[in-house]
Formats: structure tokens, C-alpha cells, sequence
């Protein structure tokens, strides 16, 4: 019982200490490139109007060779968004 009382007091602090830990584990990474990446890159700056009939190659990109991959990120944002407007709003309820 008090630990559920101690969690449900310091949730949003709980919540903030694993984001920050979580951003800092992250920008520690190393930013390393995949060995085909330049391939790729050359093969996308080369045929970008060929394959998608876009006039700019950050828009062929982001609309086509990696349509999928933008539409689920954007979908598990906003789904992350919707759960911590909503327990954040319902914090003290039991």
C-alpha cells in the first residue's frame, strides 16, 4: 500500500528521470554508417526522378522509399503522445 502510494506520488518525477536517462543512453551512441551506405546514397542522388517523379530528393525519400517506415514513426509518436496527455491527466485517480 505505500509503495503504491509513493509511486503514485512521484510519477511524472519517475517519468521524467527515465526520459533523461533514456536521451542520454541514446546521444552516447556512436553514429556510425552501414557499410552500404554510400552505394545507396549515390544510387538515390542518380535516380531519385526516375523512381518517384519527385522534383526534390528529401521528399522522394520521405513520401516514397521510406513511406512506411515515416507513417509508423509518426503513428507510435502520436500514440505516445495520447498516453502520456492521458496518464498524466488521470495521475492521482485509483
Amino acid at each position: 500500500m505505500k509503495i503504491t502510494r509513493l509511486i503514485a506520488r512521484h510519477r511524472r518525477k519517475m517519468i521524467a528521470t527515465w526520459l533523461v536517462i533514456v536521451f542520454a543512453l541514446m546521444a552516447s551512441l556512436p553514429l556510425q554508417s552501414h557499410p552500404g551506405s554510400q552505394e545507396l546514397y549515390h544510387y538515390i542522388t542518380a535516380n531519385f526522378m526516375e523512381d518517384t517523379q519527385a522534383a526534390n530528393a528529401v521528399t522522394a525519400i520521405y513520401l516514397d522509399y521510406r513511406m512506411f517506415d515515416t507513417l509508423f514513426e509518426t503513428l507510435l509518436l502520436l500514440v505516445s503522445v495520447i498516453g502520456i496527455i492521458y496518464f498524466s491527466a488521470h495521475e492521482g485517480d485509483s
